[in-house]
């Protein structure tokens, strides 16, 4: 039973996401980015501070963190970007059907 109204909560959940999925995704990889951005400067800043009680981090993996942060968040940026294409492109071919010539 418990089976069944997730599933009909999660379908329902999925149909009102129409069109917004690409947008929730692409927001998704940026809040992923900003995450392990942030992690990457703590680790520099726990380089620089040893004494304040912050993670103790190798400098490369600080440096990996912080490079893994910005390509997550510029991929996001894209698939955003993305997104405004194929909604700009559903507009398009709607008002070309519209002006097309009935046969």
């Amino acid at each position: 039973m418990k089976d069944f109204i997730l599933v009909r909560i999660l379908r329902l959940l999925g149909a009102r996401m129409d069109g917004y999925k690409t947008y929730a995704g692409a927001i998704g990889k940026v809040l992923a980015g900003v995450g392990t951005l942030i992690s990457g400067i703590i680790g520099l800043i726990g380089i620089a501070f040893p004494d304040q009680g912050l993670p103790k981090m190798e400098m490369e993996s600080a440096l990996a963190l912080i490079s893994a942060g910005v390509f997550a968040m510029s991929s996001g940026l894209a698939s955003y970007g993305v997104g405004k294409k194929f909604e700009k492109a559903e507009v398009q071919r709607t008002i070309i059907a519209d002006v097309a010539p009935k046969q």
